[in-house]
């Protein structure tokens, strides 16, 4: 997993106390998310896809598979902006930062502050 998210999210460090799915070809990590736990929610964080792999709907194919543990728990993200459609079409809402738990807003506030694009969005679920 580290070797994975080195070579393409550099910023994406594994943490083994968190939950990680992956989808796998012939041993090879193909596309991979991950979930930060909080105290009362958790972040879809990242979530990358091998380049050669992108525009195929893995991402889609992955998150919908995660719908039972993303419903269990408030589930968000903060997405880059131009990923906001992807992310719409995977059942997540645009949300304010102020609608985020106070632990995620201080995090995505720290982010937006080192100039990163980001919207907060919320998992919805299947509607």
């Amino acid at each position: 997993m580290k070797k994975f998210y080195q070579e393409h999210y550099p910023s994406g460090k594994p943490n083994k106390a968190d939950p990680i799915w992956v989808i796998r070809q012939k041993g090879k990590i193909l596309c991979a998310l991950r979930l930060k736990q909080t105290t009362n929610a958790q972040l879809l964080t990242g979530m990358v896809t091998e380049p050669n792999h992108r525009h195929l709907g893995l991402g889609s194919h992955l998150i919908n598979s995660l719908h039972p543990v993303l419903d269990g728990t408030p589930t968000y993200c903060f997405a880059l902006t131009h990923l906001v459609p992807f992310y719409n079409a995977n059942h997540f809402t645009s949300i304010s930062a102020e609608m985020l738990p106070k632990e995620l807003e201080s995090r995505f506030k720290a982010y937006t502050t080192q100039g990163r694009s980001l919207t907060p969005m919320r998992y919805i679920g299947r509607q």
